[in-house]
């Protein structure tokens, strides 16, 4: 399997496993908070910016690795930039509309990390058996 190809699995993975922990969070917000519409809103809002962060991310790692050094540091550092403030847009709208609920905007943006651990993590059986069987001594 080429790289690219496996790249892509892997964003599927990443996506498939958004999309669970969205709907677990969503019925859970819609039995505890007061306004889980808004809930819902701001929980998809973060999710699509974590992820388009990600894709974005992915874009400038490709395209740097193609350039010499000092244009890759230039390079990566503004999208860097660009990167944080198109989450700090997303969080200041979140903070100021009345249909998007802050935490859940935040707790989509924060998703992407445990999803894209627990999709790279156990999906390597060796390091599995390795963490869970105990050492003799």
């Amino acid at each position: 399997m080429d790289s690219r190809e496996q790249i892509q699995q892997d964003f599927l993975k990443i996506i498939k496993g958004m999309i669970i922990l969205n709907v677990v969070f969503i019925v859970i917000g819609a039995f505890f908070l007061e306004e889980p519409m808004a809930f819902t809103l701001g929980l998809l809002l973060g999710s699509v910016i974590a992820v388009l962060n990600m894709r974005l991310l992915y874009l400038t790692l490709n395209r740097a690795v193609t350039m010499s050094f000092r244009r890759a540091q230039i390079f990566t550092v503004s999208r860097y930039i660009l990167r944080y403030i198109i989450i700090g847009i997303v969080v200041y709208a979140s903070l100021t509309a009345d249909h998007l609920h802050p935490f859940g905007t935040i707790l989509g943006l924060l998703l992407i990390k445990p999803v894209i651990l627990a999709t790279q993590l156990f999906e390597d059986k060796a390091f599995l058996k390795n963490v869970f069987i105990r050492k003799k001594d």
